[in-house]
């Protein structure tokens, strides 16, 4: 009987460091107030379209060109974006 209840205090322990460390990353990402900071972490990514500043997890699926809002911020860019003048919008470059 103690095996089984020692066991099951064991997996409870692990369960709950588990769940710990998740929300500390959480909470990591959204403490990191610059944007650059931000980026260099691999399980964090900046949402300045929506100003919601570091979070974390992937970054949703969307063009990385889309927010850039000048054409020599875009052409600048180290993302391979370009300029896109007949839609005065930047987007990521046709291979």
């Amino acid at each position: 009987m103690r095996s089984v209840f020692a066991a099951f205090s064991l997996a409870i322990v692990a369960l709950t460091f588990g769940a710990a460390a998740v929300h500390a990353e959480k909470v990591r990402c959204q403490a990191i107030r610059d944007s650059a900071q931000c980026v260099a972490e691999p399980s964090c990514w900046y949402d300045a379209a929506n100003n919601k500043g570091c979070l974390p997890g992937p970054r949703p699926d969307e063009d990385r060109c889309a927010v850039h809002g000048g054409e020599s911020v875009c052409n600048t860019s180290s993302f391979g974006c370009a300029w896109n003048a007949a839609e005065s919008k930047c987007a990521a470059k046709a291979e």
